[in-house]
């Protein structure tokens, strides 16, 4: 369970939706609001800076975690704030051990330095670099403030520990939440198509036994005898199917581990992980190693 939480913070909605989901989702650990003041940027906007002839970059950061302040103040909830130089990914991907930082949220469309369209660079990079687990709020403050946090949770599994590591984090962290565990079998093109039987046919059969065997496996690894869970399977390409499956049926957010150990397995599932954190319509947290931080 996250200890101290980082949300780098730069006045877009994004971001500051990321801040109320951390407020609401982690009541007891510390959090702090980053904002970093970007020298490569192209400036900020004006409007801002309350029309102050003295207004400075600095001053727009400091207006921002003021902002934040009185936000985190709505939730009785105490907040450190900070502001960095550099760029920013590097300046995030720092304070993370320099502030001894175990959780990070970000708002994933926000306008410059933090996050760009479709996460943009920054936020991909602290996706990828970061030391420690990640939720991407693609939502904005109005969006996120609709919904009853922790809410539905889907929870992709592939087999994987580390798919495992993230269905015991979701079911610590989330005790109120409403589980589907859910696995996506991905056919041979040509099957999915029904172009082709016969072999193709079998080996469809095969893998969605097995498929059918990994969401067991994860039923039988829960402990909790006191928590809604249910599982669900389905046929297509893991992120694509993940992300439309999470949007059809109304789920509040995604829960997923972002890679195993080995290289092959940080290659696929750190690449399904990072296109549906790029794509999912609510907020996707992707967990690092198992909650004890194995």
């Amino acid at each position: 369970m996250p200890a101290h939480v980082i949300v780098p913070v730069d006045g877009s909605s994004q971001s500051l939706a990321g801040l109320v989901y951390t407020l609401v989702s982690f009541p007891e650990a510390s959090v702090t609001a980053l904002h970093v003041l970007d020298p490569m940027s192209g400036g900020y906007p004006s409007s801002r800076l309350d029309d102050d002839p003295d207004a400075t970059p600095q001053r727009f950061g400091e207006q921002i975690l003021e902002e934040a302040s009185e936000i985190a103040a709505e939730y009785d909830r105490d907040l450190e704030t900070a502001i960095e130089s550099g760029r920013p990914h590097a300046v995030i991907l720092e304070q993370i051990t320099d502030l001894d930082v175990d959780h990070v949220v970000l708002g994933s469309h926000g306008g410059s330095p933090v996050a760009g369209p479709f996460l943009g660079h920054v936020s991909e990079a602290v996706v990828k670099r970061a030391p420690v687990s990640t939720t991407v709020v693609p939502e904005t403050r109005a969006d996120v403030l609709q919904r009853s946090f922790p809410g539905r949770i889907l929870v992709p599994v592939d087999g994987s520990e580390q798919s495992l590591a993230a269905l015991e984090y979701a079911l610590d962290r989330f005790p109120a939440g409403r589980f589907t565990v859910f696995h996506a079998v991905s056919l041979p093109f040509a099957h999915e198509d029904g172009h082709d039987g016969g072999v193709l046919e079998g080996l469809g059969d095969r893998l969605t036994a097995r498929g059918e065997s990994i969401l067991d496996r994860a039923m039988r690894s829960i402990e909790a005898d006191d928590v809604l869970v249910e599982t669900a399977l389905d046929r297509g390409e893991p992120a694509r199917a993940i992300v439309e499956y999470a949007a059809a049926h109304g789920f509040d957010q995604i829960v997923m581990g972002s890679h195993g150990r080995s290289l092959p397995a940080r290659i696929v599932l750190g690449s399904v992980a990072e296109t549906v954190a790029r794509r999912a319509p609510v907020a996707v947290t992707l967990v690092r190693g198992r909650p004890d931080g194995d």
